[in-house]
This record gives C-alpha cells, sequence and structure tokens, in this order.
C-alpha cells in the first residue's frame, strides 16, 4: 500500500480496465455479498489518481486475437485478453496482477498481488 501511495502522491494514475473492475466487483459479491461490492466500487469510482478504461469494439478485436494467438495458455481467459488489449491502446507495459500469464504476453509485472 506504501507503494501505491508514493506513486499517487508523485502524480501517478492507475489504469484499471472497466472489465477488470466489473470481475472484481462480481467476486466480492459472490463472496461476501452486494453490499460489501457497492461499498467498495464507490470509493474505487471516486479515487482521482485511478482511472476506469472503458473497452472499445477495437479491444474486443484485439482480445481475440490474444486469445487466440495464446491457445496454449490455459489460464488466460478472454477478460485477461481484454485488458492487454486495453493496455495496449495507452502504452502500458508495466501491471500488478495475480496472473502469471500476463508475462507471455510481453508486460512486466510491476508488484504480484
Amino acid at each position: 500500500m506504501e507503494f501505491l501511495e508514493s506513486k499517487a502522491v508523485s502524480g501517478v494514475r492507475f489504469v484499471i480496465g472497466r472489465p477488470v473492475l466489473m470481475e472484481f466487483l462480481n467476486g466480492t459479491s459472490k463472496r461476501a455479498g452486494k453490499k460489501v461490492a457497492l461499498e467498495l466500487k464507490r470509493p474505487i469510482e471516486a479515487i482521482r489518481f485511478v482511472i476506469i478504461e472503458k473497452e472499445t469494439e477495437e479491444d474486443w478485436e484485439r482480445a481475440w486475437e490474444i486469445f487466440e494467438r495464446f491457445d496454449d495458455h490455459d489460464g488466460m481467459d478472454v477478460t485477461d485478453c481484454l485488458s492487454f488489449a486495453i493496455m495496449e491502446r495507452p502504452g502500458i507495459r508495466e501491471t500488478f496482477t495475480f496472473n502469471g500469464d500476463i508475462i507471455a504476453v510481453g508486460y512486466k509485472i510491476k508488484l504480484r498481488l
């Protein structure tokens, strides 16, 4: 958390793809309840140093290309590939992740969660 705070203070902005936010809130809702998910959603949307990036039709097309290209990575799902496509657009190369498959696509893991 200290790392994130120091980066935010220095002006860094963090990008989360809308599909990842949805996946996170769905998981929270199923495990802890919808009220907890809603309690988490509101502050995430309000944080000034977090940008929630919407996916485009082009991102979806690119996601399917990535999904097909890495057909030997069974742990890499369509949401992962959509995240990669969203990251490609602004040139994001570093990430926080639970997913080691991201290295295969060429990204650097900044912090493994």
